[in-house]
């Protein structure tokens, strides 16, 4: 098979620099899953609302439907009831009236119970109406009249006007009469001593009238009459205090249903007791207690006339909606005020919902039976149709307090939110801090590439210089004596510098991983300072570099691993004179101070910047400008230095400008007096 001559080029690979890679990892796997989770998460929240929402019209759909059974059920109570009593004062003991019904009878205008008697119909309890129907009204009849005695005493009254004949001519007939016949004579005599000018006398027959066997005169009860005299005696005496008791007696009588009055009747006594009254200040209070009273009970005995022209359900005008239970053949009926049954069983029964609820019972046309209807549609208002005995009703129940709903709603809203911020607080922060640990990462991998090749060429400058000098002397092309030592001193200077090289590694290495050992001792700092500076002045004296040391002899112990601590100091009398291009010269100094003594090293280099200053003790971090890229270095020194002070428990500051030069100060702690004993 023949081979194409052609040259095939390879294909390129599509690569990316670090930073953007990083850039397409954030978006594609943090950016976009985070965004598609916020964009849930806010659905799930709208979800969670209106779920909310529908849980409580639900919750309210339910307590609707139970209170309308709890209704459904009393108004079969009372029906039952009604259908099973025989009389309104003898119901039977095995089907008595429910509680609600007894309460409604035994409150003033409250309620009433009817039922068929004979040609009428009675009223219980006694005296529940202002007034009676004309349904129920019963015939009554008068005593007779005396007669040639009692024609001649009205003769003397009212056609002779002759008072005092007439005075004792019915004396003379009321001590002869009987008991049937006195409470009218009484009348006659109490009504002519008024007209003969005689109020005290016509008062106290009036009152002996009041307290006798009640008959009927002129179709009114006797008693009834008297009172009525009696309070406009008063009127006329101007006795006010008086008046005032009179009428107020009368007026509670009045309202009690004391007498059996048709409408009229009662409405015409009733106006003048509240015209009497209306005039003594000392009774209003007592007085518009009854008109409140009186109102309930006209209210009712409207509703039991409504009633009685066409028996129906629910009865409304003027004085409210009243229920009425009734069964047929004979007839016998329960009528209760809905608002009775509105301030009392009603609001038991939504206290038995066991929730704060407000309801309104309507009829199909929209009259409010039971509870206040609201002006406004309430919050998460909930209506049911209720069907009792082919009576359609409406029962609209909502919360008595929604704000507590709404607040509810908020809270697990605002819950919501805030753990979705903190999500996404969590995820910038986290993607924050991820791209900074792997930019972190990359920069260091950086630094260690740079390190390796900074490395590579420190350790390849010593080894050229040892073989170029090693080889020269080997092949015998120097053959001065002196030539040769100044040689063999260079191969030991540049295997010196090879040696602290290695030992540099080796120790950042251990620092690394933690396996860095120090040999503490007791140390005279003076005499040990001493041999560090000659030393290294040794060294830079060949190439002409002063180096200037100040320190005295009283300074006290420390405890230190001489060897690593001097590693330390030389480390940065190094840098001291590697970036001093200009001045060459360094200085070393040392102190006591409080608590330990303070090395310094001090030059007039380049100086250092204050952005530099913040990483110069990091690891491979190498300071910017020319000078650094020229000045050879793997960027260790200052990081090794920093963690061989802090493991003498002491501290490096570094304190520069640029151009003026640098001082690096360590501060390192005295030796406990136990050890130096």
């Amino acid at each position: 098979m023949a081979k194409d001559p052609s040259p095939r080029t390879a294909g390129r690979r599509l690569s990316l620099a670090p930073g953007r890679k990083l850039v397409g990892v954030f978006v594609l796997f943090i950016l976009l899953p985070g965004a598609v989770l916020g964009i849930i998460a806010l659905r799930v929240l709208r979800q969670e609302v209106a779920i909310s929402r529908q849980r409580t019209r639900e919750n309210l759909e339910r307590r609707a439907d139970e209170l309308g059974r709890e209704l459904e059920a009393e108004f079969r109570r009372c029906s039952e009831a009604v259908r099973s009593s025989v009389s309104p004062t003898s119901p039977n003991q095995a089907n008595a009236f429910p509680a609600v019904l007894e309460e409604a009878f035994a409150e003033p205008g409250a309620g009433v119970f009817l039922a068929k008697s004979g040609p009428g119909l009675e009223v219980h309890p006694p005296g529940a109406l202002s007034y009676v129907p004309a349904s129920l009204a019963t015939s009554r009849t008068e005593p007779g009249r005396a007669s040639a005695g009692l024609a001649r005493a009205e003769s003397l009254e009212l056609a002779q006007k002759d008072y005092r004949g007439a005075i004792r001519a019915y004396r003379a007939l009321i001590a002869t009469a009987g008991p049937g016949e006195k409470p009218g004579l009484l009348h006659r005599l109490a009504r002519t001593l008024r007209k003969a000018g005689r109020l005290d006398e016509s008062a106290a027959a009036y009152e002996q009238l009041s307290r006798a066997d009640p008959v009927r005169i002129g179709g009114l009860p006797s008693d009834l009459l008297a009172r009525s005299e009696l309070c406009s005696l008063a009127e006329e005496r101007d006795d006010g205090a008086g008046l005032a008791d009179q009428a107020l007696a009368f007026f509670v009588d009045l309202t009690r249903g004391t007498w059996s009055l048709d409408k009229p009747r009662y409405l015409f006594y009733a106006d003048r007791c509240r015209s009497w009254l209306s005039r003594s200040p000392a009774a209003a209070d007592e007085f518009e207690d009854l008109r409140a009273m009186e109102e309930r009970k006209l209210a009712l005995s409207a509703a039991t006339e409504a009633f009685l022209e066409g028996p129906r359900s629910v009865i409304s005008g003027d004085g409210g909606a009243y229920f009425a239970f009734w069964h047929e053949d004979p007839l016998r009926a329960a009528i209760i005020s809905t608002t009775f049954l509105g301030s009392s069983w009603w609001p038991q029964a939504l206290s038995k919902l066991g929730d704060d609820l407000r309801a309104v019972l309507t009829t199909a046309g929209g009259l409010a039976v039971m509870g206040s209807a609201p002006s406004e549609p309430p919050p998460f208002a909930v209506t049911r149709d209720l069907r009792i005995d082919d009576t359609a009703w409406l029962i609209q129940i909502w919360p008595g307090r929604p704000e507590a709903i709404f607040a509810d709603i908020k809270q697990r809203r605002a819950l919501s939110l805030a753990v979705l911020g903190l999500v996404a607080v969590l995820i910038v922060f986290g993607s924050y801090a991820t791209i900074r640990i792997v930019r972190r990462e990359l920069e260091i991998a950086r630094l260690r590439a740079d390190f390796v090749s900074t490395v590579s060429h420190e350790f390849r400058s010593p080894l050229t210089g040892i073989r170029q000098l090693s080889g020269m002397l080997l092949d015998g092309r120097v053959t001065d004596p002196a030539k040769q030592r100044g040689y063999y001193q260079m191969i030991v200077q540049e295997s010196d510098r090879l040696a602290r090289l290695v030992e540099n590694v080796l120790d950042f290495s251990r620092m690394e991983e933690g396996r860095q050992e120090y040999r503490f001792e007791t140390l005279s700092p003076a005499a040990w300072l001493r041999k560090v500076a000659s030393d290294f002045a040794a060294e830079m004296a060949v190439n002409g570099i002063p180096v200037e040391v100040s320190i005295p002899e009283e300074l006290p112990p420390i405890s230190a691993d001489g060897q690593a601590l001097g590693s330390a100091v030389r480390n940065l009398l190094d840098n001291a004179v590697k970036y001093s291009p200009g001045e060459k010269g360094v200085w070393l100094e040392a102190e006591a101070e409080a608590g330990g003594i303070r090395i310094s090293v001090r030059d007039k280099g380049v100086g250092i910047s204050e952005s530099d200053r913040r990483r110069i003790f990091d690891r491979f971090y190498r300071a910017g400008g020319e000078l650094s890229k020229r000045v050879k270095g793997a960027g260790l020194g200052l990081s090794l230095v920093r963690h061989i002070v802090a493991a003498h428990g002491g501290t490096i500051a570094c304190e520069s400008r640029v151009g003026a030069g640098s001082i690096f100060t360590i501060r390192l702690p005295s030796a406990p007096a136990i050890e130096r004993g």
